[in-house]
């Protein structure tokens, strides 16, 4: 028979076994490595992961209370403010003009994405000057992007037709039926024909070999468009020539771009002597050139880049080479998101991960490189990864249907809720936006399917294992851990953290407090080496825009800091995000305190300014006592004291 209580005891081992695979480096935790993933004689006994199970709301009919149609809910400004995820729009002919993007901006555009893979130099920096436009028109901040075209590989189908307002109108380039042969060629003299496709990379063929699989279609094809085809190849026929057959029929218009499965050569920077393995830059030329016009677009000595999106991304030396691009053309201030679009990259994703600014999932591409039952498992994997080191990330591709619908499909609102239950930072939309019908519609779904899942995302659950995951805690990040858990406490409405470089808000957002959190920055003034004065701040409170929950507002009226902290919750008020007698938490570094300060204040009971009632952070501690203990981060602070 067995043993009394030895049942108890296997299962205290299996706990203690969990615990250490949590307090693992996320290395060893991160299931990135495809081949190992997919090969079952390798895969572990234990799952990959464990996917907690979200809490439920009280009442599941108060989800059917409103059953009016999308288009007919008006949004106000405090339901995108108690909205965490962001929502960034590409910008193409179907909404570039002011009024589109003041309303895509009202319903809810955190960002504003300017892809340089099509359009010319004008047409791009006209869409700065309207999103800027725009942005003082409706009063409300929005954070530009800037997404290189890099090492993408184009099939030379003509010349466009026309250019409209600096926009290329393509015709039709051909149609291709299943089993048809076709001719790939990397021949610079070859000319386009239905049977005979010249590419623009003159390596092409050598990176082929029988049996591949290419993916051809229109840029940003949505795939229910019928405009994109997979070839398998069959025969390499010499060193330029690759003989594949058709696995679907399609029609090609637009710009046509080609994707190998598996195939990540021509995305790699590292260079190798032989000139015929010679990969493609990471930033074309064309990329910088654009580039250059854009940085010279400035306001007060200030440029309008808040972010590149570094396009196939797949190692850190690309990282570093664009970061001393973007500081030769004096866009030292733009942050670098890393796309993550081939298997080279999840090879590389923990160092990539290091160096970048914060991580896209580019679905479209990645989507095609690695399995289709494999990619919800990565999707989960990387964005932990992000999460758990603190760095925003974003997913695109999730509402192609809108494109030319008005209503996304069951199976598409479902995608968006559970990428936001993951803990994704926000959603890029592509063509449903630069090319779709219904742009304005498309933001506001986004956000509405946003803002439900919200509701049902486990806030605690999220703070407990991101801070399982953190190896160690820093002053700064202990403060900003600790802030979290004070306002879950004492139930407060509303965060706000006073921050020069956006990086203590940062911090906080890390956590995924349940209430809004404030990035009030302060602006400063300086000057340089030949005297001029530039104005910073504007930036660091863009750059807020795309991190889950952060909303960044600039200092203003005063340098003194009561009055900043009191305009700071008056304007919170006039939002609607803070009402009477609600308690809010600030943390803010004192004039001349190397330490930060957490406060608690209240809004009075008129829910017009601050109460003039402050307990020190000392007071508010031993209350979470009373209420159930704290978060077991504030150890980290030095002396184990509270300034």
């Amino acid at each position: 028979a067995r043993p009394e209580g030895l049942e108890d005891e296997d299962a205290g081992e299996k706990r203690r076994e969990a615990m250490s695979a949590r307090a693992a480096p996320i290395g060893a935790r991160l299931s990135c490595d495809y081949d190992a993933i997919k090969g079952v004689a390798n895969r572990a006994a234990a799952p990959l992961m464990k996917l907690h199970i979200p809490k439920l709301p009280k009442k599941l009919e108060n989800l059917l209370e409103d059953d009016s149609e999308i288009s007919e809910k008006s949004l106000l400004t405090q339901d995108i403010l108690t909205t965490g995820t962001k929502v960034v729009a590409t910008i193409g002919p179907a909404c570039q003009d002011v009024d589109t993007i003041c309303q895509m901006i009202k319903n809810g555009m955190s960002c504003a994405r300017l892809d340089l893979t099509n359009g010319d130099v004008e047409f791009h920096a006209r869409t700065i000057k309207n999103v800027m436009q725009a942005s003082m028109k409706v009063q409300q901040m929005v954070a530009i992007m800037v997404d290189t075209a890099g090492p993408e590989i184009f099939v030379k189908s003509g010349d466009p037709e026309t250019y409209e307002n600096g926009w290329p109108k393509w015709g039709k380039a051909t149609s291709v039926k299943m089993g048809q042969t076709v001719t790939i060629t990397d021949l610079k003299t070859a000319k386009f024909s239905a049977q005979r496709w010249p590419v623009t990379y003159e390596h092409f063929a050598k990176q082929c070999k029988v049996g591949d699989h290419i993916t051809v279609g229109r840029y940003l094809s949505t795939g229910m468009e019928g405009t994109s085809v997979t070839l398998e190849v069959t025969q390499i026929i010499d060193d330029h020539d690759v003989q594949c057959v058709a696995m679907n029929d399609a029609e090609l218009n637009g710009l046509i771009t080609l994707f190998i499965k598996g195939c990540s050569s021509f995305a790699d920077l590292v260079l190798e002597r032989d000139e015929e393995t010679k990969s493609l830059p990471i930033m074309t030329a064309r990329d910088l050139e654009i580039l250059k016009v854009l940085s010279q677009i400035k306001y007060q000595g200030s440029d309008y880049i808040d972010f590149l999106s570094l396009s196939y991304c797949s190692n850190k030396e690309q990282i570093i080479e664009a970061r001393q691009t973007l500081d030769t053309l004096g866009l030292s201030n733009a942050k670098i998101l890393a796309k993550v679009e081939s298997r080279k990259a999840l090879s590389n994703f923990e160092s990539i991960l290091n160096a970048a600014d914060g991580m896209i999932i580019s679905r479209g591409n990645l989507g095609i490189d690695v399995d289709v039952e494999m990619f919800p498992m990565i999707q989960k994997a990387l964005v932990q990864a992000c999460n758990a080191a603190g760095k925003p990330v974003l997913t695109t591709r999730v509402v192609d249907s809108m494109t030319s619908s008005p209503r996304p499909t069951r199976a598409e609102a479902t995608d968006i809720s559970n990428a936001v239950i993951d803990g994704v930072d926000g959603i890029i939309l592509g063509a449903e936006t630069l090319r779709g019908l219904f742009p304005v519609l498309c933001v506001k779904t986004v956000l509405l399917c946003a803002k439900q899942a919200e509701t049902i995302f486990d806030n605690n659950q999220h703070f407990n294992s991101v801070l399982k995951r953190t190896a160690f805690l820093s002053q700064l990040e202990s403060m900003a851990s600790s802030t979290v858990r004070v306002a879950d406490k004492i139930q407060a409405a509303l965060i706000v953290v006073v921050t020069g470089s956006g990086r203590t808000a940062r911090f906080v957002a890390k956590y995924r407090p349940d209430v809004p959190v404030i990035a009030l920055t302060v602006p400063r003034i300086r000057a340089d080496a030949s005297n001029r004065w530039h104005y910073s701040g504007r930036h660091q409170a863009r750059q807020s825009m795309l991190v889950r929950g952060l909303y960044p507002m600039l200092a203003m009226g005063t340098t003194d800091e009561g009055g900043i902290l009191e305009d700071c919750v008056e304007r919170a008020a006039l939002l609607g995000i803070a009402r009477p007698s609600e308690n809010i938490v600030i943390l803010y570094n004192p004039p001349g305190s190397e330490v930060p300060v957490i406060k608690l204040v209240a809004m009075d009971k008129f829910g017009k300014r601050m109460d003039q009632r402050i307990q020190s952070m000392l007071d508010v501690t031993a209350a979470s006592g009373r209420l159930g203990g704290s978060s077991g981060s504030e150890s980290s602070l030095e002396g184990g004291q509270f300034p």
